[in-house]
């Protein structure tokens, strides 16, 4: 999910051999498009995967003139475990794009560090992080439970039922797994990012005041080692371990399980990306095509990883395979891990260095866009709800339920923004930096 830091400033590379510094424009320009990239896919898994829901997904007659089941098991075109066509495209999707975003979240916090003490960082963090947190998880929430009809439409009901809403989700939150599902539901990628940036604070902090210490210097080994070998293979290596020591135990959802390592993992990356300065940009633009290449012979084994869970039953790509087979691990739970992990990471060095070719450029709306990023993110998903609920009532199925409902979530988080910006209370509470509007 996209939650990550909307400020476009100090986005400035060092260059110190040049005594000047460079805009990165591509990682403004890579965060708006990744976000962009939330509203079908979450439209697309309420349609094909029914992730929210018999009542609002519009194929459900389809999906029950089939096989009369209501997404229950592998039989079933529609269910997560699909093998279509559109299910791979998601399934391919899922497993790069939020690992990207964290990446990217972990930059903005190098560039953050630069000119801020710790105190001023967390303090910071908790103002752009939390508080959006809490008030959509309270608000959109509350709005999401009332398309999605689990709420009685009556005055006190409601009050009660929002006042309820407020108590218990500010107390379940940090709970382990099912509290994240059950309190923050999409925003759970915020409270991941404040948590890992609370980790990570001191060796930030230590690293600021010693940037040409030792430990700045180790990490900025692993982009000058011969060969490339520090970013083609040992940092993805790395990752790989993480799967490797967390997978089998429990499925990786909503950054629970595994992949709460593995995107802690991905922002430090992201991190150290930027702190290794020129030599990790050089890396982009000297090895651009054979990282596509490689990229692209990855994705051919990760869908066969994929399509061999699909007939065996194994999870390889989502994890906990030892609750129903009893194994940690074998040749082909490790071979898996490690495919996930460099797909992922090889699919991030594609996008950014794709970015950094193409993307590189100042724009006008630049600006306007990266204000957006948060009031889009915190209450898209229950205008996704009303989307997929008008599709199904205008009987509209497939492609035409994605565009239609896409675009209606698209407009409907421009509306709101457009209303939410122009108030500084309201900016406070969305996320949305101060700046002075024009006009």
């Amino acid at each position: 999910m996209v939650a990550i830091e909307l400020s476009s400033e100090n986005l400035d590379v060092p260059l110190p051999s040049l005594k000047k510094t460079i805009r990165r424009y591509d990682i403004d320009w890579l965060r708006v498009i990744l976000f962009g990239l939330l509203i079908p896919f979450h439209v697309a898994i309420g349609i094909y995967w029914s992730t929210y829901g018999a009542e609002i997904n519009p194929n459900i007659e389809e999906i029950r003139d089939k096989n009369e089941l209501e997404f229950i098991d592998e039989s079933n075109d529609y269910s997560a475990e699909s093998v279509t066509f559109t299910s791979m495209i998601l399934h391919w999707m899922h497993q790069w794009r939020l690992a990207a975003l964290f990446m990217i979240s972990g930059m903005g916090t190098a560039f953050a560090f630069k000119s801020r003490t710790w105190k001023t960082f967390l303090k910071e963090r908790s103002k752009r992080l939390l508080i959006p947190m809490f008030f959509g998880a309270w608000t959109m929430g509350f709005v999401g439970s009332i398309i999605l009809g689990d709420e009685k439409l009556e005055p006190m009901s409601l009050s009660i039922s929002f006042l309820e809403g407020i108590v218990w989700r500010s107390l379940v939150f940090w709970i382990p797994i099912f509290g994240k599902l059950i309190a923050l539901g999409h925003l759970w990628f915020l409270w991941n990012l404040f948590q890992y940036s609370l980790f990570m604070t001191p060796i930030f902090h230590y690293l600021s005041k010693n940037p040409e210490g030792d430990m700045a210097r180790f990490v900025q080994s692993f982009f000058t080692i011969p060969m490339f070998i520090g970013v083609l293979l040992i940092l993805p290596l790395v990752l790989s371990i993480t799967e490797i020591l967390f997978k089998p135990w429990f499925p990786g959802y909503i950054g629970v399980g595994y992949e709460w390592f593995w995107f802690f993992v991905f922002f430090a990356f992201g991190y150290i990306c930027i702190i290794a300065k020129e030599h990790y940009y050089n890396i982009l633009e000297s090895q651009r095509l054979n990282i596509t290449v490689i990229t692209l012979l990855l994705t051919l084994i990760f869908i066969w990883i994929r399509l061999e869970q699909h007939r065996t039953g194994i999870p390889y790509i989502d994890g906990g395979w030892l609750l129903e087979n009893g194994i940690v691990h074998d040749k082909m739970t490790i071979f898996a891990c490690l495919i996930h992990s460099f797909h992922a990471w090889f699919w991030c060095l594609t996008i950014f260095s794709w970015g950094s070719f193409f993307l590189n450029k100042p724009s006008k709306n630049l600006a306007y866009l990266n204000q957006g990023v948060y009031p889009f993110y915190i209450v898209h998903m229950p205008l996704t709800f009303a989307g997929l609920r008008l599709s199904t009532d205008f009987g509209l199925k497939n492609y035409p339920a994605i565009l239609f409902s896409t675009l209606f979530v698209l407009f409907s988080c421009w509306i709101f923004f457009e209303v939410v910006r122009r108030n500084k209370v309201t900016r406070f509470l969305f996320g949305i930096k101060e700046k002075k509007i024009k006009g």
